[in-house]
């Protein structure tokens, strides 16, 4: 009986270690964070950051361009899928936190109606925001349409001590799998003492 015990005691620590061992940790110690990713993906090198300056749109009272700090891609040498941003700041209450998080998501919903009528403007149409409170971590998911191709944008925004990080994903509308995927590496998101919450 002992050993029946036993045997479902390595078996249950198998079947639950399994996504750990499917995943590798990258440290960024330049921002200070740890995040999750799958096996296949890859941290893109610095000087390929600057061609994804475009990506993204500037938030709602910032006319800048993002400034990525790191990206990380599916495979080897394939497009980056998920891109992040410092955006310094104080750190917020949780009143603070829940007030900015309206704001942000009224202005952008504001933002795309309003650029949704210009020409040459790619089509957006704000799709959901959630706010995952354990991990003060904001997600905006809007639809991108260029060119006849759509792409749905996941904007997370991580508030630390010391101001927010800003990660944008891209996936597929139709692909499941890769939206999982994101959400589970940026809500793995492992912050350094020097500005976690």
């Amino acid at each position: 009986m002992r050993t029946l015990f036993f045997l479902i005691a390595i078996l249950a620590m198998l079947v639950f270690s399994a996504p750990a061992w499917a995943s590798l940790p990258y440290y960024n110690s330049d921002v200070g964070y740890t995040i999750w990713l799958p096996k296949t993906w890859s941290e893109a090198a610095p000087s390929s950051l600057d061609r994804f300056a475009g990506a993204g749109r500037p938030w709602p009272g910032q006319d800048t361009a993002p400034d990525w700090k790191a990206g990380y891609c599916p495979s080897s040498g394939g497009p980056c899928s998920l891109l992040v941003e410092i955006k310094p700041g104080r750190k917020m209450q949780p009143a603070d936190i829940s007030n900015f998080n309206r704001f942000l998501v009224q202005s952008l919903a504001r933002s795309i109606r309003n650029q949704s009528r210009l020409p040459g403007v790619p089509r957006m149409a704000f799709k959901d925001a959630t706010y995952f409170s354990e991990k003060k971590t904001l997600r905006i998911e809007t639809l991108v349409e260029r060119g006849g191709r759509s792409m749905l944008s996941l904007a997370y925004v991580v508030y630390t001590r010391k101001g927010m990080l800003s990660f944008l994903g891209f996936v597929d509308p139709d692909d499941a799998q890769a939206r999982q995927t994101i959400d589970k590496a940026v809500l793995s998101l492992y912050l350094d003492d020097a500005i976690r919450y």
